[in-house]
């Protein structure tokens, strides 16, 4: 039975847990079963494809969103049209914002867009497909352009 005296604080809660994740692999798996073939694969490669579904899960543990997702296509889709989610401006982010990356190629030749959480005016958290961990980083840099930034709207209780 929950205690009446106390109240969780969600935004509180998430910002904390996106500062804590840095280091982390604990999201960089995501097995699944063909039901054609009965095959079983990690559809997140240990790490290599892993944004969507650590950024969902952070979202999802806060009940900021119904469920996690594994690509960042579903997860911009999920922002467009739910009205809890509003773009904001490079100019105007603030720690918890969702920040999304224009597609860059990678080695093996997919081309891969990119979503993480901003930590502060300058850093972001995201996975590193390299070292396959969740890691600190500038928002801006030479290697990705930012596409688009979303704020969620924190009930008041």
């Amino acid at each position: 039975m929950a205690d009446p005296n106390i109240k969780i604080l969600r935004k509180e809660t998430f910002l904390k847990a996106i500062e804590n994740s840095v280091g982390s692999r604990l999201f960089s798996s995501l097995f699944v079963m063909f039901k054609d073939s009965g095959e079983i694969k990690d559809i997140l490669e240990d790490g290599m494809y892993s944004c969507a579904f650590f950024v969902s899960s952070i979202l999802y543990i806060v009940e900021a969103i119904d469920k996690p997702h594994a690509t960042v296509k579903s997860i911009m889709k999920l922002f467009e049209e739910d009205n809890n989610w509003q773009k904001i401006d490079l100019e105007n982010i603030e720690a918890g914002d969702v920040v999304f990356w224009e597609k860059i190629k990678f080695e093996n030749g997919s081309e891969n867009a990119h979503v993480g959480f901003v930590l502060n005016k300058q850093e972001a958290v995201s996975t590193d497909s390299k070292n396959k961990v969740v890691s600190r980083h500038p928002i801006v840099s030479e290697k990705r352009n930012v596409e688009v930034i979303y704020r969620y709207s924190w009930p008041e209780n």
